[in-house]
């Protein structure tokens, strides 16, 4: 319910994002599609096909698409791939090419993992160079609270990969919304000095 809550809330924000000023960085939505997927796809084979203790990555998976759909329809933006992108997609070659040779999900899901996390740089990156807030609280918190509550069926089912998934994302996320806060504040004091 919750990764809902945030698919609604964060496509309506990017439709309106003149009067929201949420500006979401594409690229991190192109990284964080590909990531979501190719690690749902060693997930289920890693874990014989366990998508109840993994979840939040099937609603990830879900949710980064619509998201990445609605940034290139309402912001008119089209896909390109930038050099960050260019060796994100070598790091995804590179695991499914260790994947089909070694056979192992399972590490090659872990791989999938640090990908992932490479893929809030260009997020983290947009907030350093805006040098305000261009994201959504509500999408973000929403995207912790779906971590925190996936969680549960992760440690309750004793599914490592899972949990390794959830803490990822409760991590970056937390980094986010910190950095996020850290420029809304900056952005207010400059604001209030002049």
């Amino acid at each position: 319910m919750v990764v809902i809550i945030f698919v609604v809330c964060y496509t309506h924000q990017i439709k309106q994002s003149k009067k929201s000023g949420v500006v979401p960085t594409l690229s991190t939505w192109i990284t964080f599609v590909i990531g979501t997927g190719l690690s749902l796809l060693t997930y289920l084979l890693a874990e014989e096909g366990d998508w109840r203790s993994g979840i939040l990555n099937t609603m990830d998976f879900l949710a980064t698409v619509i998201i990445l759909l609605a940034l290139v329809y309402y912001g008119g933006r089209k896909i390109v791939f930038r050099s960050f992108e260019k060796w994100y997609l070598g790091g995804v070659s590179a695991i499914v090419l260790f994947g089909i040779i070694s056979q192992d999900a399972w590490r090659s899901n872990i791989f999938t993992q640090m990908l992932i996390g490479l893929g809030y740089i260009p997020t983290i990156l947009s907030l350093h160079q805006e040098k305000r807030n261009v994201e959504s609280y509500v999408a973000w918190v929403c995207g912790l609270s779906a971590g925190i509550l996936a969680l549960y069926p992760s440690i309750q089912g004793g599914n490592v990969l899972a949990v390794i998934y959830s803490v990822r994302t409760i991590v970056f996320v937390i980094l986010i919304l910190a950095l996020m806060t850290y420029y809304q504040r900056q952005s207010r004091l400059n604001n209030d000095v002049l």
